[in-house]
């Protein structure tokens, strides 16, 4: 049975409260250690079915997010340790657990460090939503930043979190609406945003309103960086499975619309590969197609597919 904060966290997830690759897979993350810890499993079977159904709730809470499927494959794996003996085997999760999160921290430090690299003086940035990503690479390099053009980005107006924080950092900041980032296109040098998922073609999925701005900066001649950790490459991806865009309710947009108005709230789009300057991750700075031959290489994707495909079916079946 899942604890209190454990319910917690899958509701900030769902209400945003919690939101960005990074900051779901860090929430998930430490609610699975703390279901590890605290598990009443007796055997190690049951432990490991509990564990599944804990990471198929977390799942399907935001199903556009391979940082948090990668993640979740890790413990997994951790999990499935062959042993009799289930200390050992909590033991061990645990231990790979925290030994993950501080190989994402450092890997978020790289980001930060190769972003802020291609941040000239005096250079005047734009961005969209909310990526703690986004915002430690605008952060290292704030002393080299004219001015940065951040989108309200509706309708739940993450935006006012990425304004609120740089303006705290010291960072010049202005905050603009959704539809005008092509009219203040002109005087932005680069343009800087988060990456929820990685296709295999290159392609990248971050928050809707980022497929604008992408076209607009290609218009004005302006790089667009995609700023991610390599976990938010999917591999399924490569094997034809297409990345689920989350559906959100429509209340967030009109909560007392007229009966007869249809409303659609989709939470991601698609950005393709050709408007994508390069990916900034922590393996370094790569144009998108190769960033994405980079992940097919790493993970071998030529010789191996079933850890990949179907991990929602799986847990599904299992649980």
């Amino acid at each position: 049975m899942a604890s209190k904060s454990f319910d917690k966290t899958i509701k900030n997830i769902k209400t945003l409260k919690i939101q960005g690759s990074s900051k779901v897979r860090k929430a998930t993350v430490a609610a699975l250690k703390q279901s590890v810890a605290k598990s009443l499993a007796k055997t190690l079977p049951a432990f490991r079915r509990e564990l599944q159904r804990h990471c198929l709730t977390l799942l399907k809470t935001r199903p556009t997010e391979p940082e948090t499927r990668t993640a979740i494959r890790i413990i997994l794996k951790a999990a499935s340790l062959h042993s009799r003996n289930l200390q050992e085997v909590k033991e061990n999760t645990i231990q790979t657990i925290e030994q993950y999160e501080t190989n994402r921290k450092e890997a978020m430090e790289k980001i930060a460090l190769y972003g802020s690299r291609l941040i000239e003086k005096d250079d005047t940035i734009m961005t969209h939503c909310h990526s703690h990503t986004v915002e430690e690479i605008l952060k290292k390099a704030k002393k080299k930043i004219k001015m940065v053009y951040c989108t309200e980005t509706r309708p739940m107006f993450q935006g006012h979190i990425t304004a609120t924080n740089l303006a705290k950092a010291g960072i010049p900041v202005t905050l603009i609406v959704d539809s005008a980032a092509d009219k203040y296109m002109h005087p932005v040098d680069k343009v800087f945003v988060g990456c929820d998922a990685v296709l295999s073609n290159g392609s990248i999925v971050n928050k809707i309103g980022t497929a604008h701005i992408a076209h607009a900066a290609k218009k004005h001649h302006n790089p667009f960086f995609a700023c991610t950790s390599s976990h938010c490459f999917d591999p399924a991806t490569y094997f034809g499975f297409e990345e689920e865009i989350e559906e959100r309710d429509i209340d967030e947009v009109w909560k007392e619309k007229p009966k007869k108005v249809k409303i659609k709230n989709p939470a991601f789009d698609i950005v393709d590969a050709f408007y994508v300057h390069a990916i900034v991750s922590e393996i370094g700075v790569f144009d998108s197609e190769n960033f994405a031959l980079e992940m097919y290489n790493l993970l071998e994707l030529g010789t191996r597919q079933e850890p990949f495909i179907g991990l929602l079916d799986t847990l599904r079946k299992k649980k």
